[in-house]
């Protein structure tokens, strides 16, 4: 059965607010270090706070957003969670002082609503479609990713830091725009503004979102270590500058989506999440694997990249989909909470680990250690057929 016209205009309206806000935080990536030094109280500390700081407030309040969206309501949180957004892209571009970039950057992380956005498109599509819809959505976040590198360092260029910040808070006021033109009303249970703080933490120690928490996080780590050295690597195998990496990772990333699809269309139609889970992180060791050993190489590296990439897409579609269904709509914005508070964690935690290993192992160790992460996200997929069991003990 095909989606209906209200799941794709619901999907299509969360994909474009993903995707507006995600291309915002991108785009200041590869030029946030450029400016720094003229502003007032400038130190390698407070640049590397002002880079890093953003994913702690986002890992610290996914879960508060997710409790809050059950009791309150989704729109609402998305709406209160894209002005913290828009208001820390204004302070950043018009601040004068390197306190004041780290204290918009808190403010940009703050406005935390993937764990809503998560809930939203499970409270709008069918269990059938929920799979697709998340694809979807992880896609577009693969693409907010490729343009915000490649037009950063174009709307600096133009305009410097100030630039890029107001280009970002235009992007946070066009991402409210779905809730009202595009998003249907989104129902509210009954029982969602009963439930306590308690009742919600309990989503911590309920398995079936423990096991996928645990499953992100894992896939997260190697985004975030990933980061560390696949763009230099891909700038020093073509020959490019820093500005034009994008042309390396636009073709990646739409032909890692492309292979992405049909394992999807297999795990959803025979029901082999677990198996999908476990090839997915496969193809991220396997990928990882050559990028080390033929590092340097051009189109070795670029063919592994897109094996790597796929193997992640596939990965984070059916992640966030397993997760949804093994709660119920009560729960579904605490369980996302936990699922999106592991998920910056491991892109935390993978960028530390990425930094280390170039220190100590170069820039071919970081992809040794990738492909042990690959293999540890294929083992811990393993258990995934349990879940599977767990997702339909908690249907009945």
């Amino acid at each position: 059965m095909p989606m209906s016209k209200s799941e794709k205009r619901a999907i299509s309206g969360l994909s474009f607010i993903y995707v507006v806000r995600m291309l915002g935080l991108f785009m200041l990536m590869p030029v946030l270090s450029l400016d720094s030094v003229q502003l007032r109280g400038s130190s390698p500390l407070l640049l590397g706070l002002a880079i890093g700081v953003y994913g702690l407030a986002q890992a610290a309040l996914q879960f508060p957003f997710g409790v809050a969206s059950d009791r309150f309501g989704r729109k609402p949180m998305l709406v209160f969670g894209l002005l913290l957004f828009i208001a820390g892209s204004l302070l950043g571009a018009f601040t004068h002082s390197m306190w004041g970039i780290v204290l918009a950057r808190v403010l940009q992380g703050a406005g935390a609503v993937s764990s809503v956005l998560l809930a939203s498109a499970g409270d709008l599509t069918d269990e059938a479609h929920r799979t697709k819809a998340m694809a979807a959505i992880g896609g577009s976040i693969a693409i907010a990713y490729v343009l915000g590198m490649g037009l950063g360092p174009v709307v600096f260029g133009f305009s410097g830091l100030t630039g890029v910040f107001l280009a970002a808070a235009l992007l946070g006021v066009l991402a409210l725009l779905p809730l009202w033109t595009l998003i249907p009303p989104i129902p509210v249970h009954p029982d969602r503004r009963m439930g306590g703080f308690r009742e919600a933490r309990a989503m911590f120690t309920h398995a079936p979102v423990l096991t996928a928490s645990v499953g992100i996080f894992i896939l997260q780590m190697v985004l975030g270590a990933g980061f560390v050295v696949l763009s230099p690597e891909l700038v020093r195998a073509m020959g490019v500058g820093d500005t034009g990496v994008w042309k390396v990772y636009l073709p990646v990333m739409l032909l890692s989506i492309a292979i992405m699809v049909p394992p999807v269309i297999y795990a959803e139609r025979h029901r082999r999440h677990g198996s999908a889970l476990v090839g997915s992180g496969l193809a991220i060791a396997l990928g990882a694997l050559f990028m080390g050993l033929e590092a340097g190489h051009f189109w070795p590296v670029a063919v592994a990249a897109v094996v790597f990439f796929g193997g992640y897409n596939v990965a984070s579609a059916i992640l966030p989909s397993m997760m949804s269904r093994a709660t119920s709509p009560q729960q579904r914005g605490a369980a996302s909470g936990v699922y999106s508070l592991m998920q910056f964690l491991g892109i935390f935690v993978g960028g530390v680990v990425g930094g280390w290993g170039l220190g100590m192992v170069g820039v071919a160790g970081v992809f040794y250690i990738l492909t042990a992460i690959g293999v540890l996200l294929a083992l811990q997929s393993l258990g995934s057929g349990r879940l599977t069991v767990l997702l339909a003990s908690e249907q009945r």
